[in-house]
């Protein structure tokens, strides 16, 4: 009866030996091959492409005089480039009245004072415009020859104004306005070869 005993106390000790070490066997495994997952999702899509725009913006200092005077004051008028592509530009300048155009100056001069750089606005489409300035007769537009980079502004096509009002009052006016009004389209055609300023106006 006692050797049974002890027998059966050796298969249990056995079985729990064995499964002590069955769980320390597992643990250990489960240790040493612990592991996570996190699921990072790729979406397979480009950047939209930006869209072409010719944005431009008439630029200009203009410090008029506050009263009927004789002196020159500045109106300096660039053309701005706000889109992504290259463009050409062209402007239109037109006095409010023919009247008073014909009695006003324009330079382009860096000196304010500079008399003989003053050509009457009536001819001054005719003269010897700023470097990269044309005019064409058949539409009234001036016309940048180069094409303007995003963010740059063309040469200014003016810098000064000087009206002279004829003492016996034959022009009789308070105020004026000059008018700047301006255009623009790419520089580049659709396969996107660059055009002359007179291909890109057509």
């Amino acid at each position: 009866m006692k050797l049974r005993i002890k027998k059966i106390k050796k298969k249990y000790i056995v079985l729990v030996l064995s499964a002590v070490l069955i769980a320390v066997t597992a643990f250990t495994l489960a240790y040493f091959t612990s592991s996570d997952e996190v699921t990072n999702r790729f979406m397979g899509v480009y950047p939209p492409e930006e869209k072409p725009v010719a944005d431009i913006t008439v630029t200009e200092i203009f410090e008029p005089p506050t009263e009927k005077s004789d002196e020159p004051f500045q109106k300096s008028v660039q053309i701005e480039n706000n889109g992504n592509i290259d463009c050409y530009i062209r402007v239109r300048l037109e006095f409010s009245s023919s009247e008073v155009r014909d009695i006003s100056w324009l330079s382009n001069d860096d000196e304010k004072d500079n008399e003989d750089a003053y050509i009457n606005a009536s001819e001054y489409r005719y003269s010897s415009l700023p470097d990269g300035w044309e005019y064409r007769e058949e539409d009234g537009f001036y016309y940048y020859t180069e094409a303007v980079a995003p963010s740059d502004r063309t040469a200014s096509l003016i810098k000064w104004v000087k009206t002279v009002f004829p003492d016996d009052d034959s022009v009789d006016t308070d105020e004026y306005d000059i008018y700047v009004y301006s255009e623009a389209v790419p520089a580049d055609d659709e396969d996107g070869e660059r055009m002359t300023y007179e291909e890109a106006w057509r």
